[in-house]
């Protein structure tokens, strides 16, 4: 079998994950419906999750957003309940923001059917090298995302 140029299968797996990425925000987009929150609310939701508690002000950097902005994010998540402040213990004017069981348990309804499917079909398709290999492809992409939203926050 002929291997494709190397140039083509790159823009073919970029072409794969900015569809997955747009995928992934229509999903995000009916889950926001279902919580009862915008989509910029999930969005830092997510981030607080995936963090497993982060400052307001990590959060604000993460999300792009303003500390006033991400001050009316986290007291929407509170009156939501689907997140806390976490009072820090050495510096009272820095808090810690975590995402509540009620968080989890919304969660879980609407992802958990999707959490089940892809450990199912991950394990059965791919094998510890290659899950391996997409994960550090991943980390790339997230790096390099990460450098250009900086890149961008900073250029006129």
């Amino acid at each position: 079998m002929m291997s494709r140029p190397k140039d083509e299968l790159i823009d073919e797996l970029i072409r794969e994950f900015r569809t997955s990425g747009n995928q992934d925000d229509a999903v995000d987009a009916l889950a926001a419906q279902r919580l009862g929150v915008s989509e910029s609310d999930l969005r830092c939701l997510n981030i607080v999750e995936n963090a497993g508690g982060i400052s307001a002000g990590e959060l604000a950097v993460e999300a792009g957003l303003t500390a006033g902005a991400v001050t009316g994010v986290i007291d929407r998540l509170e009156r939501a309940g689907y997140a806390r402040r976490i009072p820090d213990a050495a510096d009272r004017r820095r808090v810690t923001v975590e995402v509540t069981p009620a968080f989890y348990k919304a969660a879980d309804r609407i992802w958990g059917p999707m959490a089940t499917e892809w450990q199912s079909l991950l394990s059965r398709r791919f094998t510890i090298e290659e899950l391996e290999r997409v994960t550090a492809f991943l980390r790339a992409t997230n790096e390099l995302g990460r450098r250009h939203m900086d890149r961008l926050r900073n250029t006129p």
